[in-house]
């Protein structure tokens, strides 16, 4: 009867191990079901990769917001989906993709933004795509604009003697190099760059809070910032209200009565990847050895 006992209890704890790590893979998921709230985290600078490194959180990537997006979309008890907003900007192009894996997911479920600390250009483009803007009283965003800046030392490289041979095939193959100054044809190349880029800017911000195009490069689009309050006013946010109210919101467009659970799919460390194999391996490891007991002493006990 012991043998059972202690074959039932290590079953039992092998379940436990099991879903500890259900859960740890999942990032803290919650395994119960209901009418929930995926919360996606926009936050840092935002880029095509990822910082790397043991500890590491890195940059947020389009990779990193499709994979919890996905997540939130093939989840049946998520019915709306919340941005945390927390970002400088960072990369046009990484902030492009992410608007887009937001309009595609808004087809499927609602989508509210809630812009934190700052929300500034690439982060606000990126917030634009969102159904529904929320943000913090005390939110600085805007900065709707382009940059691109390149160092040029070229005077202290006189200052301290040092020459440059340039060997190249293609006349503007070793422009912005920072030896030497660009010309006015570089400049006016780069300008044409930058300028369709911001072309782009200014067509999605309008397209997304259905504003005209004029409006948004007379009013909006100077590169300055606007507090909660101004872009309210100009109509880049639609309430000023705490992350709870954005919650909120998330709720009512999902149509979930009462206060939603929250969701998250937060990206792993490679020190919580170890953990969580661990824990796996611990898990299968020890469910193993607990059935082997159990065979032997069953054998045991079908030979007495």
């Amino acid at each position: 009867m012991k043998g059972w006992i202690i074959a039932a209890a290590g079953v039992v704890l092998a379940i436990l191990i099991a879903v500890a790590g259900a859960y740890l893979i999942s990032g803290g998921e919650s395994i119960v079901s209901g009418n929930r709230v995926a919360v996606v985290s926009i936050s840092g600078v935002i880029a095509m990769e990822s910082e790397s490194g043991l500890f590491a959180e890195g940059a947020t990537t389009p990779e990193d917001v499709k994979t919890q997006i996905e997540h939130a979309l093939d989840d049946d008890s998520v019915k709306a989906i919340l941005l945390e907003v927390n970002s400088p900007g960072g990369s046009a192009v990484a902030s492009d993709e992410i608007a887009e894996i937001i309009k595609d997911a808004r087809k499927k479920k609602p989508v509210v933004a809630w812009l934190g600390e700052w929300a500034t250009s690439g982060a606000y483009y990126v917030a634009s795509a969102a159904d529904y803007i929320v943000a913090s009283p005390a939110t600085v965003t805007g900065s709707v604009g382009v940059i691109f800046i390149l160092p040029e030392y070229s005077g202290l490289m006189r200052k301290v003697g040092v020459n440059m041979t340039v060997i190249k095939a293609g006349e503007y193959k070793d422009f912005a190099r920072g030896y030497r100054p660009l010309s006015r044809e570089e400049e006016e190349m780069l300008q044409s760059v930058v300028d369709e880029i911001y072309d782009v800017f200014v067509r999605e911000v309008a397209e997304n809070r259905n504003l005209s195009e004029e409006y948004v490069r007379e009013r909006v689009a100077s590169g300055g910032v606007f507090s909660a309050a101004q872009a309210r006013e100009l109509g880049l946010v639609d309430e000023i209200g705490t992350r709870s109210r954005a919650l909120e919101k998330a709720g009512e467009l999902g149509g979930i009565e009462g206060k939603p659970e929250e969701v998250r799919y937060r990206r792993k460390t490679l020190f919580s990847e170890l953990f969580t194999s661990a824990m796996q391996n611990i898990g299968y490891g020890f469910a193993k050895g607990m059935a082997e007991v159990y065979s032997l002493y069953g054998e045991v006990r079908a030979a007495e």
